[in-house]
Parts: structure tokens; C-alpha cells; sequence
């Protein structure tokens, strides 16, 4: 179990500033953008929606072997990015939009990723997409509509978890990867869930962080709030794309990223720190994501549900029996609580392990030695 000493940022700006297994980094990463469903073809959207084109940004880390089975894709969470790992040079780093530089130049797992670590590109081909949605680069409310050349903003179709797993199905297509090893966190597990059960013949190993099997009243409640910090506010409603609420917003998520535990820890002595803690947050978030974003990419964490149009969850998990699978709960998540991962992943036929931390979801983001000694013993 480890302790923050210092923060920096990262998905949750929460990454322990530690010295890694190995001293050795990666080369500088650079982002691409793919045009993965062109204009002659289109996105339509499970809720009946219509893009008439989308993009991803990614980044890869590593080569594909020439038998092409050691491809890993990695899902980021809520309000990750494609920045998976290594750390931008300067020229790439001007190079981007405000919102991604705002992020920062380190990706946010970048102590798993890298020579001698658990996702070693000399082994593997990693790769990380920023989901459908976001302000990372990839096609969302702050892209341009073709059919009008303003961007989408609240026109901006919504989305399922099923319309972002089809979207990363299809950038396989484009590197040329038949078949990978699936990993996701918080959302991202939950869309690692969804690809498995969409596409179980390209999936080699599926790997579970923090994420249940369906989003359910707990959870979407601190969704709600949180979207009603911003709808509320006569800022956004008057167009401003970072309103104050967004500020608020971030607060009352960070309460569910984190457990009593951690709180009690660092400010026993002073509680208002904690507070202070959370306004700090909502500062640096309100520089670092968008409006509308936040609210498609929550909106479309709430219609997680496998087994929604496929005879319930434990039919759905049924399916997953015959794949390698593990998921990893978290001892102190409230948001995600590590019965209802350990459920999934008995319904699943699937591997448990338990991260123990006392800070609670955030955990599989700032425990990075307890992930890689789980990851050891299952990705080989």
C-alpha cells in the first residue's frame, strides 16, 4: 500500500511520483487522428443518431508482431486521453490543443508502460484511443459538423458504450490488428466489458479495473448531481463551453474517485485541506475538459448495461466463460464497491483480484505496483 506525497497530473490527478521498476522510458509519443468512418459512410449511433463522419485520436507504443498477437488496447476512463504513456517533447507538445496540453505532457499510466515494465513495448503493441465523445482529438461536441462547419456542441448526438467500442473495433481495422488483449478502468472497463461481448473473436484477454457489470442507482446518482452542477448554471445556459459548475461538477466526482480512508490520512489534522483539496480540482478541471463532453460521455456511462437486449447481466456474462477474463475490484471503492466487480466476475467464470488502497476508485490509477503484480501473473 503506498501514500501520496505529491500529486501530478493525470485521469484523476492522481499519480504517485515514484520511482518506476524500471529507469528507462519510452521515446517521445507522438498523437495521430484517424478518419475511421469517412463521409461516404457515416456513424450511426445506437440511439438513432447520425455523425457524418469520426475520427480518433490514439497513440501506439510498440510494433506489431509479424504473427500480429501481441497487440494490448487500453481504455481510458471518463475524462482520460489517448496519452497513455511517455512523456511529449516540446514541439509536440505546442503542437496540441489547449485542453490536451492542459492535461499535461506525462500519460496518465505512463509507470506500466515502458522498457521492463508490465506493458513493455518491446513485447507488446500498445495502443490507446481517446474515446468518442471527448476533447482529446477525437470526433465530439467541440469538432467541426461537415454540414455546417460549426462545431457539434449540444447537437452533438448521444452516444452509448456500445457506440464507443465500435468506434475503437474499427481503429483495430485501421492498424491492422485482428485480435488484442482488452484493458480498461472505470469507464474504460466498462467499455473493455462491452468490446468483449461485441466482438469476443478479436479479444484475447479481457482485463476489468474498477467497473461493474451494469451502472446502477449509486452510481448514476453521482452522475446526475454532477450534471446538474452544470446544466444549472447560467453560465453554461447562456453557452459558456467551461462554466463554474463544471468546478463543482469535478467535486462532487472526486468524492466518489476517493474513500474516507485517504481523506482521514492526509487531513485528520486539518480538515479543511480536504476541502481546499476539492476546490483545487475543480479549478484545474475547468482548464482541462469541456462542457458538453463531460455530460455525453456521463450520459453514455449510464446506459452501461450488459445485458441490456441480450436476456439480463448473468446470460450476457455467460458469454464471456470460454475467454481468458479478470477483474480487478478496488477494497475501499464507493463508487464501484468490490462486490459488485467480484460479482461480475463470478457471473463471468472469470479471475478476481482485490487492489487494497485507501483511496478508494482512484486506486487502480495511483497503485501502480499492486496493478502491475496482477497484471504479471495473468498477461503472459
Amino acid at each position: 500500500m503506498s501514500e501520496i506525497a505529491l500529486e501530478a497530473w493525470g485521469e484523476h490527478e492522481a499519480l504517485l511520483l515514484k520511482p518506476p521498476r524500471s529507469p528507462l522510458t519510452i521515446p517521445p509519443p507522438k498523437p495521430r487522428t484517424a478518419v475511421l468512418f469517412p463521409r461516404r459512410e457515416g456513424f450511426y449511433t445506437e440511439l438513432g443518431g447520425y455523425l457524418p463522419e469520426v475520427r480518433l485520436r490514439f497513440e501506439t507504443y510498440g510494433g506489431l508482431s509479424r504473427k500480429r498477437d501481441n497487440a494490448v488496447l487500453v481504455f481510458h476512463a471518463l475524462t482520460g486521453s489517448a496519452h497513455l504513456a511517455g512523456v511529449y517533447d516540446e514541439a509536440t507538445f505546442q503542437s496540441l490543443s489547449p485542453l490536451e496540453r492542459a492535461f499535461g505532457r506525462e500519460g496518465w499510466w505512463d509507470s506500466l508502460v515502458g522498457p521492463g515494465r508490465i506493458l513493455d513495448p518491446a513485447l507488446y503493441y500498445v495502443i490507446s484511443a481517446n474515446h468518442l465523445g471527448s476533447c482529446y482529438g477525437s470526433t465530439g461536441p467541440l469538432s467541426l459538423d461537415p454540414r455546417t462547419g460549426k462545431p457539434y456542441g449540444k447537437d452533438f448526438p448521444p452516444l452509448t458504450l456500445r457506440d464507443l467500442a465500435r468506434a475503437q473495433a474499427r481503429l483495430l481495422d485501421h492498424l491492422g490488428v485482428e485480435k488484442a488483449t482488452v484493458i480498461g478502468g472505470s469507464l474504460g472497463g466498462m467499455v473493455a466489458l462491452e468490446f468483449a461481448l461485441m466482438y469476443p473473436e478479436r479479444v484475447k484477454k479481457l482485463v476489468v479495473l474498477a467497473a461493474p457489470a451494469r451502472h446502477g442507482p449509486w452510481a448514476r446518482a453521482f452522475n446526475h448531481l454532477s450534471r446538474q452542477a452544470i446544466l444549472l448554471d447560467p453560465e453554461y445556459r447562456r453557452g459558456n463551453p467551461t462554466p463554474r459548475g463544471m468546478a463543482l461538477a469535478r467535486g462532487i466526482a472526486m468524492m466518489s474517485y476517493r474513500a474516507p480512508e485517504g481523506f482521514a490520512a492526509r487531513w485528520q489534522e486539518a480538515p479543511e485541506m480536504g476541502e481546499a483539496y476539492l476546490d483545487y480540482q475543480g479549478e484545474k478541471f475547468l482548464k482541462r475538459f469541456h462542457a458538453e463532453s463531460y455530460l455525453v460521455l456521463s450520459r453514455a456511462m449510464d446506459t452501461h448495461d450488459v445485458g441490456r437486449g441480450r436476456g439480463g447481466v448473468e446470460k450476457a456474462l455467460r458469454r464471456l466463460r470460454n475467454l481468458p477474463a479478470l477483474f480487478v475490484g478496488i477494497d475501499t471503492d464507493l463508487l464501484y464497491p468490490a462486490w459488485e466487480v467480484r460479482e461480475a466476475a463470478r457471473l463471468a467464470g472469470a479471475r478476481y483480484r482485490e487492489i487494497k488502497s485507501p483511496h478508494g476508485h482512484d486506486a487502480f490509477l495511483i497503485e501502480t505496483d499492486q496493478v502491475e503484480e496482477i497484471l504479471e501473473a495473468f498477461l503472459p
